[in-house]
């Protein structure tokens, strides 16, 4: 019998070497890419994808024989997993983990930002509720979405420890803990015995709708609704009038990762949206099945864990490049889980170029006041703040495995402590030369780790 991993199809793999000749970061030899994926097909030492690839997902739509690549190197990542656990710093992105960048991040939220949480986070649907799954990385930018009409339409929840239904752990291989969410969402959603769930992040959506009923074996009776073709057709009928379109922007879109799935279901809906409130799209050389990531994926490769924001920015510079070099006075995104990335990757690389979610041209287009860029300035220097108090104390610690999904109310998730070092470096980088030295600095041990 013919093995097979979760979702990867052997069978049909003639070991082409596409996937990794043509991927857009590796960009193997095809003799070498040849080679390489033999090496993952038999379980032997990987030389280049398990350390360089940023889970972009573009080898499966490469894939002439559709034999999905990319879910051998997740079941690969997912065997070194099981052998040496998740890097240190990955505890700031796990709910159930103290401290974690949710936890954190109460230290630095408006009152007005904590009271939209708090009631994203406690309210109960009722059965004829139309949900809004505002999402784990929303949750750090609340401003974004929070207070906008956008939300009459629903009753926006908030569930952070159903990570996102495990769509980022799944892009890093963690995929026994992904199986694990999967069933404790759908326990949360047959509580609330709703009908309709609207995910505005593309990600969110293609694990509800896709993986979790076709890789992970857990059903929903619940119909997933994705946010961008809502919008639009809601655009279109009239029902969500753009008083202010066109707003006269020329801007760049950030395609994710998630939206290369299912032969690029997610690319056409977004680009339609911002033509219709005005904006006219400069594409970057590398975009929809070529896509390169946010940066965020380059952190499912770790091989240190000192090193993995120095690879995650890294990446992300080919982004702004590439955004920069085609004029527009913006980059927009249509992920929430990029965002926070790329405001960080802002600021680290001192570009000018304007960063938007879609969801905030939209409302700009509606009318709406936004309070841009200073919301997104101050929330990417208390992420970076974040990032660097996690990064330190994580030098103490050792890898882990993740071993609670659900996070105990009773714990201190949502009141955090002092933290006074953390309170320390948020307050040095609150004085504009201190972060630009800090940037200066990082851009330099950047480039020494990548190089040497």
């Amino acid at each position: 019998m013919t093995k097979r991993t979760t979702a990867f199809y052997e069978e049909r793999c003639d070991l082409c070497g596409l996937c990794l000749n043509l991927c857009p970061v590796m960009k193997l030899p095809l003799d070498e890419a040849k080679r390489e994926f033999k090496a993952l097909m038999e379980g032997k030492e990987s030389i280049y994808a398990l350390r360089l690839c940023t889970s972009c997902m573009s080898c499966n739509l490469y894939c002439p024989r559709e034999a999905n690549p990319y879910q051998l190197i997740l079941e690969r990542w997912n065997d070194l997993y099981q052998r040496r656990g998740a890097p240190p710093l990955y505890r700031f992105v796990c709910p159930t983990e103290e401290p974690n960048i949710w936890q954190l991040i109460n230290i630095f939220l408006s009152d007005t930002e904590k009271e939209w949480i708090a009631d994203w986070m406690n309210y109960v649907p009722k059965p004829d509720d139309t949900v809004f799954l505002i999402g784990n990385y929303t949750h750090l930018f609340p401003f974004i979405v929070g207070g906008s009409s956008l939300l009459d339409y629903f009753k926006p929840i908030d569930r952070i420890d159903q990570w996102e239904g495990g769509a980022y752990l799944y892009q890093g291989g963690y995929l026994d803990v992904v199986r694990e969410i999967a069933r404790r969402s759908k326990e949360d959603f047959d509580g609330w015995d709703v009908k309709d769930v609207v995910i505005p992040t593309d990600a969110v959506h293609y694990i509800f709708s896709k993986v979790h009923p076709e890789e992970m074996g857990v059903s929903y009776r619940q119909n997933f609704i994705a946010f961008h073709p809502w919008l639009l057709e809601k655009i279109k009928s009239g029902d969500i009038n753009l008083p202010e379109a066109p707003l006269n922007m020329t801007v760049t879109i950030h395609d994710n990762c998630y939206s290369k799935v299912v032969n690029g279901i997610y690319w056409d809906e977004p680009r339609e949206i911002l033509r219709r409130c005005g904006c006219e799209i400069a594409e970057m050389a590398n975009i929809r099945e070529d896509a390169l990531c946010c940066g965020f994926g380059a952190g499912a490769s770790w091989v240190r864990n000192i090193s993995i924001p120095f690879d995650i920015i890294w990446e992300g510079t080919k982004k702004f490049k590439e955004a920069e070099a085609t004029g527009a006075d913006a980059l927009v995104s249509y992920c929430s889980g990029c965002i926070y990335l790329l405001w960080a990757a802002r600021e680290l690389l001192e570009s000018k170029i304007d960063v938007y979610h879609i969801i905030e041209v939209v409302r700009m287009a509606m009318g709406e006041t936004i309070n841009y860029p200073e919301d997104h300035i101050k929330r990417a220097w208390d992420i970076i703040a974040i990032i660097n108090y996690q990064l330190l104390i994580s030098l103490f610690r050792k890898n882990f495995f993740i071993k609670t999904i659900t996070y105990d109310r009773t714990m201190s998730t949502f009141q955090p402590g002092n933290y006074p070092l953390l309170k320390l470096i948020r307050w040095i980088l609150g004085y504009r030369l201190a972060r630009r030295l800090y940037a200066r600095i990082f851009r330099m041990l950047m480039t020494m780790m990548k190089t040497r």
